[in-house]
């Protein structure tokens, strides 16, 4: 069985501003478009103990130059990636929210929460543990025809342990985010679905037929796959994150399906014909 616990190294992504310049990247073609990376970062001003009771928010992510379109679209994935719009709560305005206000919110949250504690308990000390949240937007791969990126959240804000996800995403220059349905014929699923299934079986170490039982989460005890998954040079990569198949404690799951196993399927009208031979 093989694992990924972070697929891109944090390393990688600079909190501070650096110009990403055109470079070769696969026989598919070029990089195309330059990008700066930025960030903002917000650190609570309430904080009972810098060291270990505060609270820290940091979100990074590119600007692609002279394309506002294409940048617009990737921070509106990474938002929704971090999970800021995942609460029944969410206003109109807060599924606009630009990664600044989603860094000023995470702070606010606890500033809330600190303040409330010391109202309720005013000759207590505040009890608690630091509050952090990490959300990093990378370029991973790019031709003219696609830009793959993936969005990596860290969060924190009390409980058992912290929460780390990765979400990738597909767009093309003018913002457009693919779908399996562009990068295949009509009809694939099912042959998609049962070479995903085959793949995931060895990696896994399981026989055809038998059950998933207990350890997997699948409803009804059926393979699926997910709509997370990103466009590599060798193949198209799916990400199930810690509790959507598996117990927290197993960690994320990643399936590499290679496009020598999809040929009949790929549309060869896509994205995907500079990969296939």
């Amino acid at each position: 069985m093989k694992q990924v616990s972070l697929f891109f190294p944090l390393l990688l992504l600079l909190a501070a501003c650096e110009s990403k310049k055109p470079e070769q990247q696969s026989a598919a073609g070029a990089d195309t478009l330059a990008y700066t990376i930025k960030g903002d970062s917000v650190r609570s001003q309430l904080c009972v103990r810098p060291d270990s009771l505060c609270a820290r928010a940091q979100f990074t992510y590119p600007v692609f130059e002279g394309n506002q379109v294409l940048t617009d679209s990737l921070l509106r994935h990474a938002v929704a990636a971090s999970g800021y719009l995942d609460s029944p709560e969410t206003t109109a305005a807060q599924a606009k929210a630009s990664p600044t206000q989603v860094v000023q919110d995470f702070v606010k949250d606890f500033d809330t929460f600190i303040a409330d504690q010391r109202k309720r308990f005013p000759n207590e000390p505040v009890m608690g543990s630091a509050w952090e949240t990490d959300i990093r937007t990378q370029v991973l791969h790019q031709t003219p025809q696609f830009i793959a990126a993936a969005t990596l959240t860290y969060n924190y804000s009390g409980g058992a342990h912290p929460n780390t996800n990765l979400v990738y995403v597909n767009l093309t220059p003018k913002g457009h985010q693919l779908t399996l349905n562009e990068l295949f014929k009509p009809g694939y699923e099912k042959t998609l679905a049962a070479t995903a299934e085959k793949l995931f079986r060895t990696q896994e170490g399981l026989k055809a037929g038998d059950p998933y039982g207990e350890r997997y989460f699948f409803e009804n005890n059926a393979f699926a796959l997910n709509d997370n998954f990103s466009i590599r040079p060798e193949g198209l990569l799916f990400r199930y994150n810690p509790y959507e198949i598996k117990a927290y404690a197993e960690g994320p799951t990643e399936l590499l399906i290679p496009y020598t196993e999809l040929k009949s399927i790929i549309n060869t009208d896509g994205v995907l014909k500079a990969f296939v031979k």
